[in-house]
């Protein structure tokens, strides 16, 4: 049985200002398995933070299903972690009480939630600044935390919508590596959605490449390269030869105006 299920979801953004609806996604279907690391590629505005978003249950689908474990997905929960370009931390919390947070809903007690932060600190590198507040950190440190945040409640799948963009090529690449780290040693099944091809031929073991909007699905393909991956091997042959063969569908897929003439949830 699949971990998530995708079945032919779709979305379509109702009428602004007398205009007509817009479809954003086609109906597309995903199947994500326990332990799958699966990146999201496509042009901009393709519909793959839309579609992550529906996956996480901040976005409501227009027709189609989401199914996580056997279970209907219907609205947000802890069984799904999500980590953004903008960091979203507390900036009244330390990076400890920070990565606690989510923790409150288990009923843990403090002592036990903060042993628990403590441990993801240490995990992305930040044990020696558990007492520091998020203004005191690099953007690179401050994605590590939400990353431990996300983690540390135990999701049944990583949901990551550009998490590195907004860092610089080298805190990148410091970054995917220790997602790589986490993916490999704790068996996490993680849905990335990037604009990065290196990015995601580097983490992923799965890529799917979108359309042009109204997104749909082009192409799912296994990644054949070796783990674990070192930023040395991205210049190896065979790791440049998957990005241009990335570069090239993401150029043909661009075009469509994504509007349509019907209702939002008509066939």
């Amino acid at each position: 049985m699949s971990k998530l299920l995708v079945e032919n979801v779709g979305k379509v953004f109702p009428p602004q200002r007398g205009g007509q609806p817009t479809r954003a996604l086609m109906p597309t279907s995903l199947s994500v398995g326990d332990n799958d690391f699966i990146a999201i590629l496509g042009p901009s505005g393709c519909g793959k933070s839309t579609l992550l978003r529906i996956i996480g249950g901040l976005e409501t689908a227009s027709e189609g299903r989401i199914m996580l474990d056997g279970a209907p997905v219907t609205g947000p929960g802890a069984d799904r972690g999500f980590v953004f370009q903008s960091y979203t931390l507390f900036p009244w919390l330390t990076v400890v009480q920070n990565i606690a947070f989510g923790l409150r809903e288990k009923g843990l007690a403090e002592r036990e939630r903060l042993d628990i932060a403590r441990g993801w600190a240490e995990r992305v590198g930040l044990a020696s600044f558990v007492d520091h507040f998020p203004k005191q950190l690099s953007g690179g440190m401050q994605q590590r935390t939400a990353i431990a945040r996300a983690l540390a409640n135990d999701p049944k799948i990583l949901l990551l919508d550009e998490p590195f963009g907004a860092l610089d090529q080298f805190t990148r690449e410091e970054l995917w590596a220790i997602m790589q780290d986490l993916w490999l040693s704790k068996k996490l099944t993680v849905l990335l959605v990037t604009h990065d091809l290196k990015e995601a031929a580097y983490l992923a073991d799965r890529i799917c490449v979108m359309s042009a909007r109204p997104g749909r699905i082009l192409d799912d393909s296994p990644v054949a390269l070796a783990r674990p991956r070192t930023i040395d091997m991205t210049f190896e042959p065979d790791f440049v030869a998957l990005n241009q063969r990335l570069r090239a569908m993401i150029v043909g897929a661009r075009g469509g105006t994504g509007i349509v003439n019907h209702a939002p949830g008509a066939a």
